[in-house]
């Protein structure tokens, strides 16, 4: 039996993984469906009740002006959103450009993430709260996980 030329053993295989880098570089850059346009991020939610909502998971918000109600314990806050009130974790490494202790009746601008409620049982380990509060927490369904505090305007 003969043997095949070397260009044909070599150069079979390399022209079809060739082909195969076309065929995904093309998938990779094609547009998506007709009259689309990339997708920008969604906009920083600035309400305060839309912080409440759950299809803002996920959604960086930047409420300005808010009073805090209660702090529960030493990283959480209660803040007042009008006819609820929203609760507020700190992130360990929060940027409190404030300088002035977070206490009821300040009012301060947050800056951060939505999040989802965890559990009564993880949100009383993390955050040390009471019963009480890990349950409203959860009826709430949501949460401001603060990464930046700056000072509320009076």
């Amino acid at each position: 039996m003969a043997r095949r030329p070397r260009a044909v053993r070599l150069g079979v295989p390399a022209l079809f993984v060739a082909l195969l880098a076309l065929v995904a570089l093309w998938r990779v850059s094609a547009p998506g469906p007709a009259g689309s346009k990339s997708a920008s991020p969604p906009e920083v939610l600035t309400e305060i009740a839309d912080v409440l909502a759950k299809n803002s998971i996920g959604r960086q918000a930047s409420v300005e002006n808010v009073v805090i109600l209660e702090t529960p314990s030493a990283r959480t806050l209660w803040i007042d959103a009008g006819n609820d009130r929203v609760f507020v974790v700190l992130d360990p490494d929060v940027k409190n450009l404030t300088g002035t202790p977070l206490r009821p009746g300040v009012k301060v601008t947050l800056l951060g993430l939505v999040r989802a409620a965890p559990s009564e049982e993880t949100a009383m380990r993390q955050w040390s709260l009471d019963a009480a509060t890990a349950k409203s927490l959860l009826d709430h369904g949501t949460y401001l996980h603060v990464t930046e505090i700056k000072a509320g305007s009076e």
